[in-house]
């Protein structure tokens, strides 16, 4: 019922798109130390643990799920996937924001927006009595450190959202991830409050074996002895290896003998090498 009533809720406004993850951290193939990190996360936000904090006194009674955490790494890595990974894991829906879009969407009111983001937020958990997890995609011109000394009205502008933004992070209530791709450029102010930060890291030769096994068409016609060991060798992200393998897909399927060869995958992987994949929405790690 709380479900619905959300999903009925999202579509009276326009800022969250309502996401229901598909697939669980069991699904996800990521670095060891990664998949160590948010096993310990998902060990500290069970309910037993929180009751023993609460016996504490380290945590209100009253208070769910209180977690701040930051995903970075290069673009393709799966940190969206794995974001969504986690509230399946965590029974939870997602409400996801684009930051990227929050000057393009209200020039001129940017700062009174950041608040919209959490207030809307928050609105929608109350109506619902529901626990969505907060998800704010490509964040960081909200986490960037802020310029100083005399700017333009722009910088003006751009350092009074970022405060903002430092305000609803500092009293932020449930559970809240921010997705960004360099975390050296973060403001220190930002990263004090975030419980975790957690690195995705680029796919080694192995894993990158192991996405090509679990990515590849299973239903698709393949050449006598077809290997991926050679194509594991090339150095690629796993959203990389997703619109590669998409890519070629579409070259076979014309035709007349629609055959996947390694040769196919490598010559779309010379013709994609060298692009910008920067702005590609990952498909994560799939480990199906």
């Amino acid at each position: 019922m709380r479900r619905l009533k959300l999903n009925a809720l999202i579509e009276e406004q326009d800022i969250f798109e309502l996401v229901e993850p598909t697939t669980a951290l069991s699904d996800v193939v990521l670095n060891k130390k990664t998949q160590q990190t948010l096993e310990n996360l998902m060990r500290q936000v069970d309910k037993e643990v929180i009751g023993r904090l609460v016996d504490w006194g380290i945590k209100d009674k009253k208070s769910g799920i209180d977690a701040r955490i930051i995903f970075y790494g290069a673009a393709g890595t799966g940190k969206t996937m794995t974001a969504y990974s986690l509230a399946k894991s965590l029974k939870r829906q997602v409400l996801a924001f684009d930051c990227s879009k929050i000057l393009s969407m209200y020039v001129g009111e940017s700062e009174k927006n950041v608040r919209k983001i959490f207030d809307t937020f928050y609105d929608l958990c109350e109506k619902t009595k529901s626990e969505p997890i907060l998800l704010l995609n490509e964040a960081d011109q909200f986490l960037s450190s802020r310029s100083s000394g005399i700017s333009s009205s722009a910088d003006q502008m751009h350092n009074q959202m970022q405060n903002i933004f430092l305000e609803q992070i500092e009293k932020f209530k449930g559970m809240l991830i921010a997705t960004t791709n360099l975390l050296e450029n973060i403001d220190k102010a930002f990263s004090r409050r975030f419980n975790y930060k957690i690195e995705f890291k680029k796919p080694d030769q192995t894993q990158r074996l192991e996405l090509w096994g679990k990515m590849l068409p299973k239903e698709a016609p393949y050449e006598e002895g077809f290997d991926a060991k050679e194509l594991a060798t090339y150095a690629l992200t796993g959203g990389q290896i997703h619109l590669i393998i998409k890519n070629t897909a579409y070259k076979v399927a014309v035709r007349e003998t629609p055959i996947f060869s390694v040769k196919d995958f490598i010559d779309e992987i010379s013709r994609e090498k060298d692009a910008s994949f920067d702005n590609e929405k990952s498909m994560g790690f799939l480990n199906k």
